[in-house]
């Protein structure tokens, strides 16, 4: 897996923005960590659901910053966390099908941590250019 972590290059110097991304990471961190550990899995299912939780609350929170500033590029970031809201939703019925496995750890990573990791870089730093030169 690549590293869980908040880079200098995934800064937005948007404080919001970027205290929930770090809690992100880390709740992101927390769950690939259950694994090493040998876990429940009701214990990997409570684990996707916080995620889950802060995903949602992190994703609302950008958004409403990015219409409070009348962000040019709202409707298109938006479109970006809706497919990414349903696709972690059906990777968490993955799990609470299956349960864990070598394939659920590669669509985290690729699916998840990988897209995120993109998004932040690209989405989350351009709207942070935005709003500091607000």
């Amino acid at each position: 897996m690549i590293p869980i972590e908040l880079t200098p290059d995934l800064i937005t110097h948007v404080r919001t923005i970027d205290e929930q991304n770090e809690e992100l990471f880390c709740r992101l961190s927390a769950l690939t960590a259950h694994w090493a550990h040998s876990v429940t899995r009701e214990e990997t299912e409570k684990a996707l659901d916080l995620l889950n939780n802060h995903i949602i609350k992190h994703f609302a929170d950008e958004e409403a910053l990015q219409l409070m500033s009348a962000y040019p590029q709202y409707e298109q970031h938006h479109g970006l966390h809706k497919n990414f809201i349903a696709e972690f939703q059906s990777l968490r019925e993955e799990y609470k099908r299956n349960g864990f496995s070598a394939m659920f750890a590669f669509k985290l990573n690729r699916s998840i941590i990988d897209w995120l990791v993109k998004h932040i870089r690209t989405a989350d730093v351009e709207f942070g250019k935005f709003m500091n030169k607000k």
